[in-house]
């Protein structure tokens, strides 16, 4: 029976790292998440522009793999500037910055994970990039040297860890235009560069030692010669127990951190089931209690109609007295009014800004929103009064189905007002900033209706100052390959125009201008922006509305 040949494939490997991760958690678990899933946002959203893709990751670390070593390059630089744009506006103790590595190598494939040389050349090389930098191998600066606009410091040849070769190194200069050269770092220990230097010199004086001796003197040559053996012996030995300690304190720092990442890990997860549980006990009580008032609401509902049924029957009403006076019946229930809920949320870890919807039931004041199933990813359930100043505030819990977050309970809030039959709130699912908007179905069915066509259009952005995270639509119109999007009265607050052309590849670029409703920037004018492709009759992109980060999806209705 014969074995089947390991698959294996060329790819540029790109590795990357945040720096003081660990202490930055011990100092501040919760800033520091939240750092990090603004960070990394970013860095999945670069990489997915790049057409990477992402094979690996470990919370503050990501591995991805590129077809061709200059796109990985470009994503990696991208990335870095990105990055100290966002740490440019955080406090100083708040920054976090990443180092990366490229390597272009071969390497096996395992499913959708991918191993080998290039991956672990990538990493180390990685491990040794100093904060804010990036350090790609010579196979990768071989292709791209050249093709990209950077400048590029040769590092020289470098020992990487679990490396059995040297790998010539060079430090990516985003500001520079031409190659330079600049020294190796100095990443070995004191007494492993003193034993080279040691090594040097014993070899050159040995070389000089015996130049200068005469023909006559070959006994004390090699007398000297022997010496200077025992002199590099011992040099050598020197060196490798400099290596070995170096080694040593590797080790256990690498194992002290794992022991810090087990913990905190373990920390999360007793706490996420804790809420779990709290969670699902919440609603098994909600659930209980509902199912309590319709028993209840049934029970009065056959009483008034037995009540009914007697009073209406001759036999029952002969026998009773003038005096006695008739019951009067009780009050029906009132009837059950079916509200749709949208919600529009900012982003949160890798998870771009979205929107979803929800149903509401209304009974009287009693408002109470559900959706997903109890007990699974996805669920969420809030219940709220509404007052007679038109406010409603809800408040409950929910179960995460969001990749990063996938099962953790958390608690959700909304406070807003209703204004005729429309309600607008604003709130937190558990961290995710949110916006929620109710509409009666009525409305709902006119809104759906005032875009007509075939192509539609809606915007998810995040949100900016005082304003919540939101989502909007636009009309679109489709002549050729050319698309004209449109909302608003043209000229005014809220108002916007932009179009792009789909090119034979599938990608477009949509920009146009816009007049700004937001309450600080009312009637301010501004642009709007935005990169993507097509897949099939479905259009996505990332770009901005203004200062606001915002995605654009254009599909047949």
């Amino acid at each position: 029976m014969s074995v089947n040949p390991v698959k294996r494939k060329l790819a540029a490997i790109l590795a990357a790292d945040a720096v003081g991760y660990s202490r930055m958690m011990a100092a501040d678990e919760e800033g520091t998440m939240k750092v990090l899933a603004a960070h990394r946002s970013v860095i999945d959203g670069i990489i997915q522009f790049h057409e990477g893709r992402i094979i690996n990751t470990a919370g503050d670390s990501v591995l991805a793999e590129f077809a061709s070593p200059t796109q990985a390059v470009r994503c990696a630089v991208e990335i870095q500037d990105a990055l100290k744009t966002r740490n440019d506006t955080l406090p100083e103790g708040r920054r976090m910055h990443f180092r990366i590595g490229v390597n272009l190598g071969d390497v096996m494939v395992k499913g959708d994970d991918l191993l080998g040389d290039g991956v672990n050349v990538a990493a180390r090389l990685e491990g040794i990039a100093e904060p804010g930098h990036i350090y790609v191998s010579s196979s990768v600066y071989d292709q791209i040297a050249g093709k990209l606009d950077l400048g590029f410091v040769d590092l020289g040849e470098q020992s990487l860890k679990n490396i059995d070769r040297p790998i010539r190194a060079y430090r990516v200069d985003r500001e520079g235009r031409r190659t330079t050269v600049g020294r190796k770092p100095r990443r070995a220990s004191g007494a492993w560069i003193g034993a080279v230097l040691a090594v040097v010199a014993l070899g050159a004086g040995v070389a000089w030692y015996v130049a200068q001796q005469s023909q006559g003197r070959t006994d004390e040559a090699a007398k000297a010669r022997a010496s200077a053996e025992a002199e590099l012996a011992k040099a050598r030995a020197e060196a490798e127990e400099a290596r070995k300690a170096a080694a040593a304190a590797t080790s256990s720092a690498e194992a002290a951190k794992r022991a810090l990442e087990e913990q905190r890990i373990a920390q999360t997860r007793t706490r996420a089931q804790a809420e779990l549980a709290a969670a699902r006990a919440e609603a098994e009580a909600t659930r209980r209690k509902a199912d309590a008032e319709l028993a209840a609401a049934a029970e009065s509902r056959r009483a008034a109609e037995a009540a009914a049924k007697v009073r209406a029957t001759p036999q029952a009403t002969a026998g009773l007295t003038a005096a006695a006076p008739a019951a009067s019946p009780k009050p029906a229930p009132p009837t059950p009014v079916k509200w749709a809920g949208t919600f529009a949320c900012g982003p949160v870890g890798s998870a771009w800004p979205s929107t979803f919807t929800a149903a509401v039931t209304q009974v009287g004041n009693a408002f109470a929103l559900a959706m997903g199933r109890a007990g699974q990813p996805g669920v969420l359930q809030m219940k709220g009064q509404r007052q007679p100043d038109g406010s409603l505030q809800l408040a409950g819990s929910g179960i995460s189905s969001l990749r990063d977050f996938q099962g953790e309970a958390y608690k959700a809030t909304i406070s807003g007002k209703f204004s005729e039959n429309r309600y607008q709130g604003r709130g937190t699912l558990g961290t995710r900033d949110c916006s929620l908007t109710l509409l009666t179905e009525a409305a709902w069915a006119r809104q759906a209706a005032t875009f007509p066509g075939p192509w539609t259009a809606s915007f998810a952005c995040a949100a900016q100052e005082s304003s919540a995270p939101s989502t909007y639509q636009a009309a679109v119109t489709v002549t050729g390959q050319k698309y004209e999007l449109r909302y608003g009265k043209a000229g005014e607050p809220g108002s916007a125009a932009m179009s792009g052309t789909r090119e034979p590849d599938g990608r477009m670029r949509v920009a146009g201008k816009g007049i700004s409703r937001m309450t600080e920037f009312y009637g301010q004018p501004y642009t709007l922006e935005f990169d993507g492709k097509f897949a099939g009759e479905r259009y996505m992109a990332r770009g901005k509305s203004g200062a606001r980060d915002c995605v654009l999806s254009i599909a047949r209705r």
